[in-house]
């Protein structure tokens, strides 16, 4: 274990270096002077709100552990403690976070990682699904309220990828066919068989069925974090208004999709700098309070809450729960899984589990 907890230390380095190199070009007075002032009081509602949205994406997690059959060998306790603990994880380069739930998953089930692999997969894309429809539905419903400008194609590109690929994925003759013409290709043909077990396997989560219920936890979800952001922006003095919900709707979901396409470890900066400058063009038109200083200090916060309370909590939980979470034979299953990830395994047995 001692090689992965080198990782996530790796990240945490990574993390502070970008947040220090973000100071160097902040005010930090006046920083440290909006944090002092703020009213912290209205952390607690926050973190309630936060609380409601894990809740919601457990239960996603969970409803995917039934789709997989994994639901009668575990109990629930042990899914949430799992489930929790992953939150550490995400500071980690190279997705550990993905490899560690898929094996303690495996120990304490016997569900091969190859089955359950597919499931953090299926968590990032709902959640990519869930952050585009509320953007969008907040976009309409907003009218003039959120000026996105240029961006707006890539907004609508990027529901359209979605869409078409969430839609492809069912359509099994036209994915064949793409993968026979992958087949004829000299350099990437050694790819086929595993993506073609890859797809096989992939293509029952990604159904109608269950995307429709996992998809409304993982709106309900961002709804909640929406919530938050506006009562964070209340302690600087901005009223919480339907124009003000609708526009945190799309700040909060392009701000998670920026930070989870930056491939930097949680977003670390990148979040923080996308939420400030959103804020500072959408949302300081229409109330003057909102100066530069006032926007990087919200989106701050928005982002401890958001990101690295999670972090904290996801800590604690796998230190709590440590001998639940690796008994003995953990350090054998992960170097099992390793082993199987690097030789392409994972993803050529993942035709077979499906």
């Amino acid at each position: 274990m001692r090689k992965y907890r080198n990782r996530i230390l790796t990240g945490l380095a990574i993390v502070f270096i970008i947040y220090v190199g973000l100071l160097l070009f902040t005010n930090t007075g006046e920083l440290l002077a909006h944090l002092q002032a703020y009213p912290w009081a209205l952390f607690v509602p926050v973190m309630l709100l936060k609380a409601g949205a894990w809740f919601l994406r457990f239960w996603r997690w969970h409803y995917y552990l039934y789709v997989i059959q994994a639901t009668d060998r575990i109990s629930l306790v042990d899914s949430a403690i799992i489930f929790v603990s992953g939150f550490a994880m995400v500071v980690s380069p190279g997705k550990l976070a993905e490899l560690l739930k898929a094996v303690v998953l495996k120990v304490k089930t016997g569900v091969p990682v190859a089955r359950s692999a597919p499931i953090v997969i299926a968590e990032r894309v709902m959640d990519g699904v869930a952050v585009l429809v509320m953007l969008l539905l907040a976009y309409f419903l907003a009218g003039g309220a959120i000026d996105v400008g240029a961006y707006r194609f890539l907004i609508f590109l990027s529901a359209g990828l979605l869409v078409f690929g969430l839609v492809a994925v069912q359509l099994r003759p036209l994915a064949y066919f793409g993968l026979n013409l992958m087949r004829r290709l000299p350099l990437i043909k050694r790819l086929y068989l595993p993506l073609l077990a890859f797809y096989d396997s992939s293509r029952e989560i990604f159904h109608v069925r269950h995307v429709l219920p996992t998809g409304i936890l993982g709106g309900l979800a961002h709804l909640l974090d929406a919530l938050s952001f506006c009562i964070i922006l209340s302690g600087f003095g901005v009223e919480i208004t339907w124009t003000l919900y609708l526009q945190g709707v799309f700040i909060t979901g392009l701000t998670a999709a920026v930070g989870a396409l930056s491939g930097v470890p949680n977003g670390a900066g990148v979040t923080e700098v996308t939420s400030s400058g959103m804020i500072l063009a959408i949302i300081a038109p229409a109330n003057p309070v909102i100066v530069p200083a006032v926007a990087l200090t919200a989106a701050m916060i928005e982002g401890f809450s958001h990101k690295w309370l999670r972090v904290l909590v996801g800590t604690v939980t796998a230190v709590i729960f440590r001998r639940r979470l690796f008994p003995a034979n953990m350090e054998a299953a992960l170097d099992d899984a390793e082993a199987e990830k690097r030789d392409g395994r994972i993803l050529e047995s993942e035709g077979a589990a499906a």
